[in-house]
């Protein structure tokens, strides 16, 4: 958001200079026009629909309404039925932001997706970075969505982790029953997604080699709660809260 912020402010920056030089001010003509943020979140209860308004900010003001096209790009994951989406944004006559409608369902959601987002750019209106939306279906009874992040060394079959209760009984473990080899011949990244109860939880981390190096992250309702990475010998532990 700040990098958005910082746009403006240097674009405002740049047309008051010019004013000072020139005083028909024709670089009010040319318009920036950006999402406020490149990415976000819309979280839906299963078999339910919900939706969430979006702002579109342009560097400068003009009397008369604006319309911007706006694309879904391929690199949209989500089924199109699980989204509605306006074909433009409006920016009113005399100010310089404009609010689309996101409409979400719940269609093939029990994995996270994404819908991508892009303001068409034209003669009049420079426009900004893609929006990223990450789609998902909410965890019932006010849970906690956590995500399990995992990036993988040569080798994986090394790793193991899981999640604790605070009576140390594991909610979320990478094997049950717990132990090495879970991840034989994984390359890459995976993620797994799981609801919990918020509360007081432990993540254990081992290696059975002993020099780490398979990458672990885990976030609660999109907020970063443990990390391990890099060479982090026999592995870790930490309590965190959700």
């Amino acid at each position: 958001m700040k990098k958005y912020i910082y746009l403006f402010l240097a674009s405002v920056a740049i047309i008051s200079f010019s004013s000072c030089k020139d005083s028909s001010l024709t670089a009010l003509d040319t318009s920036y026009a950006s999402f406020v943020s490149n990415s976000m979140d819309i979280g839906v209860l299963a078999e339910s629909e919900t939706s969430e308004e979006v702002s579109v900010y342009t560097t400068n003001i003009i009397n008369s309404d604006r319309t911007i096209t706006l694309n879904v790009l391929e690199s949209t994951t989500a089924d199109a039925d699980a989204y509605t989406v306006p074909t433009s944004v409006v920016i009113p006559g005399g100010t310089n932001v404009g609010t689309i409608t996101i409409g979400v369902k719940d269609v093939d959601l029990v994995e996270d997706k994404v819908l991508v987002l892009r303001l068409e750019t034209t003669e009049e209106t420079i426009t900004g970075e893609a929006l990223t939306i990450g789609l998902s279906q909410l965890c019932p009874d006010n849970g906690i969505k956590v995500k399990i992040n995992l990036t993988f060394d040569g080798y994986p079959e090394e790793f193991a982790w899981r999640i604790l209760d605070t009576d140390g009984n594991t909610v979320i473990a990478s094997a049950d029953p717990f132990g090495y080899g879970a991840y034989t011949g994984f390359t890459g990244s995976l993620t797994i997604s799981e609801c919990l109860p918020s509360g007081d939880y432990t993540v254990q981390v081992y290696d059975g080699y002993g020099d780490g190096g398979n990458d672990i992250t885990v976030t609660a309702n999109g907020v970063l709660a443990f990390s391990l990475s890099g060479d982090y010998g026999a592995g870790g532990e930490k309590a965190i809260s959700i």
